[in-house]
């Protein structure tokens, strides 16, 4: 798997916000301001398919610009764009562009639906998507409702994206089943919503065999990454794993 670490961050901070073109074809998550980086690496009238983990704006903001460019332009396709998003996606979709672009045709829902399809996700859920088996895992980012992804290749290897979380039992299940995993390391102190820098590193000494990735960092949480040798990343990194 080619990943290409788009962003690192959260709101608030200089770096991009934390998303990742997959393959070239796979976007995890679409945040605000994104959208200029990401078709400096892509042209994403061809991407095959989109996962949105929960619609806090850092998450899925730039989304509304890739639906309204398909709306447009998906004439030179032959087939819909398939997002994978929460339960109401779609309407929230229609409801950011009304805001954003009033009285254009973005906002009628049927035609986003005609030249989009949403897919509902939920805990548990299995698919196929390419050469990928992937799972859906249900975590814990307070009372947002937010999923991460196991992606696992015909050869075996399993990485991971855990999206926002505390600790919960399914960041451990995805950590113990990976090989590799992109881990929300938010929180420099204790937070009703996101991992610490400390909680961080006691999961990467429990799981060995899982070479674990600090995303979603504070410029503190980066910062401590650094100092302490944990497999930082930086925007715009490339990595074959």
């Amino acid at each position: 798997m080619k990943v290409e670490v788009v962003g690192t961050s959260c709101n608030w901070f200089s770096r991009h916000n934390t998303s990742f073109i997959i393959d070239d074809k796979i976007l995890f998550d679409v945040p605000e301001g994104n959208y200029k980086q990401i078709i400096k690496s892509i042209d994403v009238l061809k991407l095959d398919w989109i996962f949105i983990s929960h619609l806090h704006d850092d998450h899925v903001a730039d989304l509304k610009i890739i639906t309204t460019r398909f709306i447009r332009e998906n004439y030179i396709r032959n087939k819909k764009l398939k997002i994978y998003g929460p339960k109401g996606l779609a309407e929230f979709i229609v409801k950011v562009c009304g805001l954003f672009f009033g009285g254009d045709d973005e906002l009628d829902f049927d035609l986003l639906k005609s030249k989009i399809e949403f897919v509902e996700i939920y805990d548990g859920m299995e698919f196929t998507e390419g050469k990928y088996n992937i799972k859906v895992k249900k975590m814990n980012h307070g009372r947002v409702e937010c999923y991460g992804l196991i992606f696992a290749d015909k050869t075996g290897k399993v990485i991971s994206f855990s999206a926002d979380t505390l600790d919960c039992q399914s960041l451990h299940e995805m950590l113990e089943v990976s090989n590799y995993a992109f881990v929300d390391m938010a929180a420099s102190k204790p937070s009703r919503s996101h991992l610490t820098n400390i909680e961080f590193v006691e999961l990467e000494k429990k799981y060995k065999n899982c070479k674990m990735f600090p995303v979603h960092t504070n410029d503190e949480c980066q910062e401590f990454a650094i100092k302490n040798k944990l497999n930082y990343l930086e925007d715009g990194q490339l990595l074959d794993l």
